[in-house]
């Protein structure tokens, strides 16, 4: 996609049989007349990757590794979490539980009971208990646990489930799981009796409990709310709250920058940072500003990203790019950095020494960059 870098737009002048006087020359001097040409040519050349370029450099800062497992390094790597000791990743190939040292298992349809769709989300409550969410474009298989010993399915057609259209996953800090849907709402993992042979296993929120209308796409947990990324906005609830949850939400009819909202996370002091449509938002004050293509991102829409040591990584089609103290850096993208130019999904990890790891998923692989 070409767009100018400058907002006025010149057009071509109408051809006449007459010599048009050039009134600028006849003002300043004909020996202006090239750095008019200059400035002219600089305001139509039309946008590239290489004016991405433009911004500061982080590739000095880093270091990145390619994955031992040959299958983690060159499949499509569609969700990351980073559990205590492990990183879970969803791919084309599977599920890859990856330990320290880069060894490690891969759950399939060889061994495990889900097809090879895509794998939207995935996510670690203990190391013995995964949950994973499958899905094609168009349906959905559920939920599926493993518990250390064998996997389980949970599905609308056989448990309380709202949807089997499962988009996103949260673990929050008291280690209870959320269920962000297509359709629907949201669930909560609950597993506690009531009666005597009734097990109770989800607890829905939905529209008609304040949620907003539309596709959750993202969950996160910032200042002990649950933030809930949609396609019609951004909103939070107490998870907490004796009394009935009451949502506190941004939409862009009520001042919020952008419409839908595919990614967040937590960012500064109890608020969230967004992927959205146009970019990615982040705390101004009291509101909101969006960071977008006229601030030196390089496409549009953000559908990943991730935080470290108040850095902001940014994934999108074109690669990957980093936010940090109010500016955008170069477009990270060449083949020795990233196997593939969109990035799917992010995670970040800080280290005790003073560096962090960056989690990439892309479309042909998974990468690890150290940050310096």
């Amino acid at each position: 996609m070409n767009q100018s870098l400058c907002s006025a737009r010149v057009l071509p002048r109408a051809r006449s049989d007459r010599r048009a006087r050039d009134p600028l020359a006849d003002t300043i001097g004909r020996p202006c007349a090239p750095l008019l040409v200059a400035v002219l040519a600089l305001c139509l050349t039309p946008w590239s990757p290489g004016f991405a370029q433009a911004g500061f450099d982080i590739k000095s800062r880093l270091s990145v590794q390619t994955p031992s497992d040959p299958v983690l390094a060159k499949a499509r790597i569609d969700s990351v979490f980073l559990a205590s000791t492990t990183v879970l990743w969803g791919t084309s190939a599977g599920l890859f539980i990856e330990r320290p040292d880069g060894t490690g298992t891969w759950w399939n349809a060889g061994n495990a009971p889900f097809k090879l769709e895509e794998f939207v989300a995935v996510a670690a409550r203990a190391p013995n208990e995964l949950w994973v969410a499958v899905r094609n474009p168009a349906a959905g298989q559920g939920l599926f646990l493993y518990d250390g010993t064998r996997w389980q399915r949970f599905h609308p057609s056989l448990n309380e489930m709202l949807s089997e259209l499962t988009n996103c996953l949260l673990v929050d800090a008291r280690n209870r799981l959320w269920v962000g849907y297509e359709e629907r709402g949201i669930d909560r993992f609950i597993g506690e009796g009531y009666g005597t042979k009734t097990l109770r296993l989800f607890g829905g929120l939905k529209v008609k409990d304040g949620l907003l209308p539309g596709s959750v796409n993202s969950l996160a947990e910032s200042g002990g709310r649950i933030w809930v990324g949609s396609t019609s906005g951004l909103c939070r609830f107490d998870p907490d709250s004796e009394h009935k949850t009451s949502f506190e939400s941004w939409t862009f009819e009520r001042g919020f920058p952008d419409h839908a909202v595919w990614a967040v996370i937590p960012y500064g002091n109890g608020r969230v940072a967004c992927g959205t449509d146009q970019g990615f938002v982040v705390p101004d004050g009291e509101g909101w500003k969006l960071i977008g293509r006229a601030d030196g991102l390089a496409t549009v829409p953000v559908k990943a990203i991730a935080t470290e040591r108040g850095r902001l990584w940014v994934g999108h089609n074109e690669g990957l790019q980093v936010y940090e103290n109010g500016r955008l850096s170069a477009l990270l993208y060449t083949p020795d950095l990233l196997p593939a130019q969109p990035v799917r999904c992010l995670a970040a990890r800080e280290l005790p020494d003073g560096t962090s790891r960056l989690f990439v998923g892309t479309e042909a692989g998974a990468r690890v960059f150290t940050v310096r």
